[in-house]
């Protein structure tokens, strides 16, 4: 595939397409399918999917995404965790600055069986599903935002540098915007090359539940790497253009709706168009047939 990327770049006098991959963290996946150093040298960016440690299908509560190993952790526990994990794939042959490290937007839960609430504490199968996402043993960090407010118990793991919560017998594991930074501290100081998110759509990205704004989380990180600017922070913007002055489709620079934070927005004039704003970038969109975008509606999208 490589090779056929070349070719092509020769033939379009263009920058060939990048090759990369998501890859498992679990220590024991990495053994099995994997030939690390093989594909470190060919690849362009490993994106190492440093979450989902713990979950429901386990029998103690766990994080979703700690950044070291944790006190209770034993047997094959030790290796689920960012830093192992990425350190092993490096150790393994993968030069450093092609791995990616993964951060989460979002967490995963159990039902505990006792009044222990600490990490490792016994749980019995998931919590009850988000009230948008509705998968049980999951909630997105809007969600998580909502569950803290309806009277959760935060409390910060130390040894693991992430949150996590719980309220009537419900935990979850989580990162937060303090996790995020903590990580992006590690990241640099161990000069991996960058980061990936999972996903984009579960940050807070409509701005309305976690009173930090839109996409606190992803711009947290952008923030901490030095990548990306916002819509808000365009240096010396175009004067701002309304929406019947807008071109049919397609991008239209940046401009529309200069002083928004990146995210989408309603054209007042047609209920099936809104504009996504991306890095001072505005695109039209429209919904399907049939569908209207509503800006109250959990994905800020069309129904």
């Amino acid at each position: 595939m490589m090779s056929v990327f070349e070719e092509e770049g020769k033939k379009t006098n263009r920058p060939r397409l990048l090759l990369t991959a998501a890859v498992s963290a679990r220590k024991e996946t990495i053994d099995s399918a994997y030939q690390v150093a093989q594909i470190g040298a060919v690849l362009d960016y490993i994106h190492v999917m440093t979450y989902d440690f713990h979950g429901s299908w386990e029998h103690n509560v766990g994080e979703n995404s700690p950044l070291y190993k944790g006190p209770s952790d034993q047997g094959s526990m030790i290796y689920y965790n960012v830093d192992y994990a990425m350190n092993y794939w490096k150790n393994n042959g993968v030069p450093v600055e092609k791995l990616l490290v993964g951060f989460p937007t979002f967490g995963h839960t159990f039902h505990l069986t006792s009044s222990n609430t600490t990490v490792g504490a016994p749980a019995r199968g998931p919590g009850p599903a988000g009230h948008f996402t509705r998968q049980t043993g999951f909630l997105a960090y809007y969600e998580i935002c909502t569950f803290l407010k309806e009277g959760a118990t935060q409390a910060w793991d130390n040894a693991q540098n992430v949150p996590y919560a719980y309220n009537q017998g419900v935990w979850v594991g989580y990162d937060n915007i303090k996790s995020f930074q903590e990580k992006t501290e590690w990241l640099k100081q161990n000069r991996f090359g960058g980061a990936v998110v999972w996903t984009l759509a579960l940050d807070n990205f409509t701005g309305m539940f976690c009173g930090q704004g839109r996409n606190p989380l992803i711009n947290t990180l952008k923030s901490g790497l030095g990548t990306g600017t916002s819509c808000k922070a365009q240096p010396n913007p175009p004067p701002a253009v309304t929406p019947s002055q807008q071109p049919s489709g397609g991008s239209t620079g940046s401009g529309f709706y200069t002083g928004k934070l990146n995210g989408l927005f309603p054209d007042p004039t047609d209920k099936k168009k809104f504009y996504k704003c991306n890095q001072g970038q505005t695109d039209v969109e429209y919904c399907t047939a049939g569908q209207v975008f509503d800006d109250k509606w959990l994905c800020n999208a069309c129904h």
